[in-house]
């Protein structure tokens, strides 16, 4: 009967557990040679009609600087949202498709298929919707997942602790469709200039677990992921919902 009752109760925390995932979406989009003027009057154009800030599918738009989206344009969800909430359908507006297939697409050279990203809260030290809408400043890092493991998993779960000491405020999210990947979201709110500090993570790692602590954790992780990309992200207002 205990037996019975504990798996219960395991099976209750999972479901709840998924039940409170939060989800955000993004796609790239790649602008054609000398379009960049006529897309940019109609995003601003078709957003300011179609998708206010007080829209719950509203959209932060990013210029992407560096990396393999260098150029790019990215856009993705202002508001999270759990799964239960993308059972509820999106109803478009009349002349809203219209209005995006006069004013965008003859000015796309292409676009990447929608990914849709889940919150790892537990590898982060800041909340989903922390500094939404007000930081304009953000460096992300990619890594390609190899093998799951959950050693590296328990690694990562020291990661908050460490970002706490240097001051990092960081969201961690990884492909929930895709190819499996983690993507690291470093926000900078004093912009760029954050980046000029000569900061060691591995030293910082040291100082909270213990010296050699990260030369031995980081060979774990390296067999679990390895870095395959690095961009600059800065918050394009205008174009943005608001």
């Amino acid at each position: 009967m205990k037996k019975y009752f504990l798996f219960l109760t395991l099976l209750f925390t999972s479901i709840f557990t998924f039940a409170q995932k939060q989800t955000t979406s993004r796609t790239f989009h790649k602008i054609k040679m000398g379009h960049g003027a006529a897309y940019a009057n109609g995003v601003e154009k078709h957003n300011t009609k179609f998708n206010p800030i007080s829209n719950s599918r509203a959209v932060v738009i990013w210029n992407i600087t560096g990396g393999k989206h260098h150029g790019e344009i990215m856009i993705s969800d202002y508001n999270p949202r759990s799964f239960e909430e993308r059972d509820i359908p999106s109803t478009q507006q009349e002349g809203q498709s219209d209005s995006w297939n006069i004013n965008v697409v003859p000015h796309l050279e292409s676009t990447q298929k929608v990914e849709v990203l889940v919150f790892r809260p537990e590898f982060s030290n800041s909340k989903i919707d922390d500094d939404k809408g007000v930081i304009e400043k953000v460096l992300q890092t990619e890594y390609t997942v190899m093998n799951y493991s959950k050693a590296a998993n328990d690694i990562r779960m020291r990661f908050p602790k460490v970002f706490d000491k240097l001051g990092w405020k960081m969201k961690i999210f990884e492909t929930y469709t895709g190819e499996h990947r983690v993507i690291t979201s470093r926000r900078l709110p004093n912009g760029w200039k954050d980046l000029d500090a000569m900061q060691d993570f591995g030293a910082a790692y040291d100082e909270i677990y213990g010296k050699g602590a990260w030369d031995k954790d980081q060979v774990v992780l390296n067999n679990y992921w390895s870095r395959t990309d690095r961009w600059m992200m800065t918050r394009n207002k205008a174009l943005s919902s608001k």
